[in-house]
């Protein structure tokens, strides 16, 4: 088992087939060509995962799938937030029941109710989640999924020192700089950038780690950006993050989840379609996509 929130996690995508169905069969085949990459591990159950789209019976069959067949040296991460507590602590129930090989549970920000979360009923919802796992927690800030509602600076300074909570997942756009003045010095809590715009920034403030959506197609490559960093320096790492950075801003992220499963299917794996309402990309935008994958072998 790796315990470890460094290096590149894959959000990964849960693929449907022509009828919607999740495909065991087309999941198993894409970790199978990601554990022969350099990735540290997988956060099944993000938005990436489309897990608003699933039932609680298929989230756990995608957890089981991804405990059972990544490598020995990849890490996984389970997408477990719900928007009351008491679903959030019955799944988690249920994970543990399972047995299931995971070594952190993802939990999202509460937010349906936006306006009711403020610090005191964030900082209860998951000091009660990390009292009740016996699986470390990550928190996962993503206000673009979650109505706006971020943790604020104050919130997770009392969550970080909670020994269950090793760390917070930040998709925000602005957040990195604020989250690491108030945590980054510490050695028992972890940083991660949730998007490949904030992992320079992550890194250069101390960061040892991000899950990226663009790992789903280029995984090598987005691998690639931490070892330069660790082993070559930032001169070395700027031109292929400036370079990989803008390949991903004219591919999967051109179309959220249904781009990066375009892109996935384009480069070998397979993702499948995403599930209605979402709409797959059409032939033109798909013939635009291949033009600009196949320019060079970045991918590989």
């Amino acid at each position: 088992m790796k315990n470890s929130l460094e290096g590149i996690y894959i959000p990964a995508v849960t693929p449907f087939d022509d009828q919607e169905e999740i495909s065991g069969e087309m999941l198993v085949h894409n970790i199978e060509k990601w554990n022969q990459t350099d990735v540290s591990g997988y956060m099944c159950l993000g938005s990436n995962g489309e897990f608003r789209m699933l039932d609680e019976e298929e989230s756990l069959n995608v957890i089981q799938i991804f405990a059972e067949h990544r490598a020995e040296t990849k890490g996984l991460i389970a997408g477990a937030g719900r928007e009351s507590l008491y679903h959030t602590l019955r799944f988690i129930d249920r994970i543990q029941s399972m047995d299931l090989n995971v070594d952190y549970l993802s939990v999202l920000t509460p937010h349906y109710f936006k306006k009711a979360m403020n610090d005191k009923a964030l900082i209860e919802y998951f000091t009660a989640v990390a009292d009740f796992s016996r699986i470390p927690i990550l928190l996962y800030c993503a206000p673009g999924f979650a109505n706006t509602v971020c943790i604020s600076c104050e919130a997770l300074k009392v969550l970080a020192d909670h020994p269950n909570i090793h760390g917070i997942k930040d998709t925000s756009p602005d957040m990195m700089d604020a989250y690491m003045d108030t945590v980054g010095d510490r050695a028992d809590f972890q940083v991660m950038a949730g998007s490949v715009n904030t992992l320079y920034e992550c890194l250069k403030r101390g960061g040892k780690g991000a899950v990226v959506s663009a790992a789903n197609y280029f995984p090598q490559a987005c691998a690639r950006l931490i070892s330069l960093w660790q082993q070559a320096g930032e001169e070395a790492f700027l031109p292929y993050y400036h370079a990989l950075r803008g390949r991903i801003r004219q591919t999967g992220a051109r179309g959220g989840v249904a781009g990066v499963k375009a892109c996935m299917n384009l480069c070998g794996y397979r993702a499948g379609i995403p599930r209605k309402p979402v709409q797959p990309l059409d032939d033109g935008q798909l013939k635009e996509l291949r033009d600009i994958l196949f320019l060079d072998h970045l991918y590989f």
